[in-house]
């Protein structure tokens, strides 16, 4: 992004909004939504997202009446606009026109027109068009002053295409990242089941057809795909930055969405955004995470939360509505992460098509007195009153790291063993919680980011270990980058650092192919232990016992219960923290810790409980000297900004019912009160403190 375009980004507000359609709408309603935003202290709005049809409803043909109405109107009621590109719906008469430019299924189906999101990302026809439609917008809207934000297609989703273009590109790809079928034959293993290629134009993507178990063909059609859709938004974007470099860019991704690498998208992304829509009585921890891993793809710079529900989400299976103060607090929570917005979908609820009964601001009945309205409103008048305190500032740092690994999740999940259950989302959540749970910051760290800051990492699942005898698939740019991520770790142990990680790590290379010489692989020597054996069992059928030594880490209990997972591990120079209790490997080591220059690395051989998690993360920080944000409290979740000389500290109450929290020595005002607060606090039922505090 250019340094006009970050101070666009960076202005002195936090952003309200969200979804809005006037496309759909006769002028007197869009005229009521003026009036209706001033009431809900919207100051932006996302606009023309699936639009195409009404900007182009013929080839070549433009009507720009709507949208230039639209674009003085909301400029006039001091609403900002984050103009989409509509690439994610495009119109009929382009299928009727070019059928190719749809997508091709994989059973080698074209595709008919239909719901959003379906075009072949390398038809050349569709890109043409799109950069077309891209370039009229940005020439006609780009020095609005309205213009605030590009908000580039909508949502994109992979695995997208098998068209015999995707194919071809596909073994392209394959023989830029490979060189020569000699080494792919090998790597992918390929004399099992005599699978050898012997001419780049054998490879076909994997299919129903083809039978969907090679492990890595399938890892590497998965980074094939994301890349193809990445390679999409950087045309899209190319454009916009030509005509408009001041203008950040941005695309809404979907959290823990396993289609595509985001770490590869925020790298060309001026600024992530995402779409958050939790359950209702789900747990809020892991919408914490989410958040935490959003931001931690763009190295812990500000994020927008794009899209959220004001009330119900019609899609999930149980439209429950979210009870009063609920959306202030998930807003609160996200503004906590790290996000500059609060934004939702929608605006107003449409009267037809799939999501006519999704939540909005303005429901059917398009009341002002509708409970949902005067929450959002509310909310809107109070990130007004913590825009000085909070605007410009970004989160504390955190000294603890948890790895989140995109390509090392695909390989994981598409390993033929042990067993077929593989949570690795749900795994490094659960280790999320147990430090989320004590206030500790976190930050979820990529594998190639700048873990200097750090004290503690933590490695859930480590399958993949990439040894950097082949490069990061990716852009070409990308190609030419190299990490031994073995090496890497190895280092920043040795520099003061203490390391976690756990069983089922240091299995496989890049490209899903087992490392010789025992697990865990290049971590052998750096966890000091070898792993004989993996037992995996069906969860609750035969749970062992973690039994912590004499000489183990302070503040833990006796034993704890595991499961599922059990490494058989024989220590070589590691010292035994814990032993199994039961089973015919009672006795042996479930957990160790081995020095490595300066710093010390332990593994945990097994699938924990909660509670030991929460136990020995707190034993692991406190020797460590890492102070949780406040002190514990249940269900009340705390976060600090910092910037510009300010400290904003967000106090959170998950619970239906009233908590107290204790901030020690310090003390500040709550800036949506006006109060200044010290010593203990209360929060009533998912009620929310902004507290500036004095420094």
């Amino acid at each position: 992004m250019s340094k006009a375009a970050q101070s666009t980004y960076r202005s002195v507000r936090l952003w309200h909004g969200g979804d809005y359609n006037p496309d759909q709408w006769p002028a007197a309603v869009r005229a009521e939504d003026a009036r209706l935003m001033k009431l809900t202290h919207v100051n932006i709005a996302s606009t023309g997202i699936f639009a195409w049809s009404q900007l182009e409803p013929a080839p070549g043909v433009f009507d720009w009446s709507w949208l230039d109405e639209t674009f003085e109107r909301l400029h006039k009621a001091a609403v900002w606009i984050a103009l989409a590109t509509p690439s994610a719906a495009h119109p009929r008469w382009l299928t009727a026109k070019y059928p190719q430019v749809m997508a091709v299924d994989d059973r080698g189906i074209r595709l008919q027109h239909g719901v959003r999101q379906r075009f072949c990302p390398t038809s050349p026809v569709f890109r043409e068009h799109v950069e077309r439609v891209n370039r009229a917008l940005a020439e006609r809207y780009g020095k609005h002053p309205a213009l605030a934000l590009w908000h580039v297609s909508n949502e994109y989703g992979a695995p997208r295409c098998w068209c015999n273009l995707c194919a071809t590109a596909f073994r392209e790809w394959l023989e830029a990242r490979y060189g020569t079928l000699e080494a792919l034959n090998h790597q992918w293993w390929g004399t099992f089941w005599s699978q050898r290629y012997s001419d780049w134009a054998q490879i076909r993507p994997p299919s129903t057809l083809t039978g969907r178990a090679w492990p890595g063909l399938e890892l590497d059609w998965k980074r094939f795909q994301s890349h193809l859709l990445c390679e999409f938004f950087k045309l899209e974007a190319a454009t916009l930055r030509e005509i408009t470099p001041h203008v950040p860019i941005t695309t809404n991704l979907m959290g823990t969405y396993g289609g595509l690498d985001y770490a590869k998208f925020a790298d060309v992304l001026d600024v992530v955004s995402w779409d958050s829509y939790p359950a209702v009585g789900g747990d809020p921890s892991a919408v914490a995470c989410t958040h935490a891993y959003m931001r931690g793809i763009k190295h812990n710079q500000p994020w927008l939360l794009m899209e959220q529900t004001p009330s119900a989400t019609n899609w999930q299976e149980f439209a429950t509505l979210k009870p009063p103060g609920l959306m202030a607090l998930w807003s609160w929570q996200a503004i906590g992460h790290g996000s500059d917005a609060a934004m939702y979908f929608q605006w107003r609820r449409s009267r037809g098509g799939p999501e006519k009964l999704h939540g909005a601001v303005v429901e059917h009945a398009a009341s002002e007195k509708a409970r949902v309205f005067q929450e959002v409103a509310a909310l809107g008048a109070d990130l007004e009153k913590a825009t000085p305190a909070v605007a410009g500032t970004r989160v504390a740092e955190a000294r603890v790291g948890i790895l989140y690994d995109q390509e090392c999740r695909w390989a994981f999940e598409g390993s033929g063993g042990p067993g077929h259950a593989k949570p690795y989302v749900g795994t490094v959540m659960r280790h999320y919680k147990a430090l989320w749970r004590r206030n500790v910051p976190v930050d979820l760290v990529r594998m190639d980011g700048d873990w200097s800051q750090y004290k503690l990492l933590i490695a859930p699942l480590l399958y993949m270990v990439k040894s950097g005898e082949f490069p990061l698939a990716g852009s070409p740019e990308q190609m030419r980058t190299k990490l031994n991520e073995g090496a890497k770790i190895e280092e920043w142990v040795r520099s003061r650092g203490t390391f976690v990680t756990t069983y089922l790590s240091g299995i496989v290379n890049e490209n899903d192919l087992v490392y010789e010489g025992g697990y865990p692989g290049p971590l052998r020597k750096l966890l000091g232990i070898w792993v004989d054996e993996i037992d995996n069992v069906k969860p609750g059928e035969d749970p062992n016992r973690i039994v912590i030594e004499k000489n183990g880490l302070k503040g833990l209990r006796k034993s704890y219960a595991c499961d599922h997972y059990y490494d058989q591990i024989v220590p070589e120079g590691a010292e035994v923290l814990a032993r199994y209790g039961k089973n015919w490997y009672a006795g042996k080591p479930c957990l160790t810790r081995n020095a490595h220059g300066q710093g010390v690395a332990y593994y945990l051989g097994c699938d924990a409980e909660d509670s030991f998690l929460l136990h020995f993360y707190a034993a692991l920080t406190t020797a460590l000297g890492l102070q949780p944000t406040a002190e514990d409290a249940a269900d009340v979740e705390a976060l600090e900004r910092h910037g510009g000389g300010r400290s904003v500290l967000f106090l959170l109450n998950h619970a239906s019912a009233k908590r107290t929290v204790k901030l020690g020595g310090r003390s500040g005002r709550d800036v949506l009160s006006g109060a200044q607060v010290s010593g203990r606090v209360a929060l009533g039922p998912y009620g929310v403190r902004v507290i500036e505090m004095k420094t």
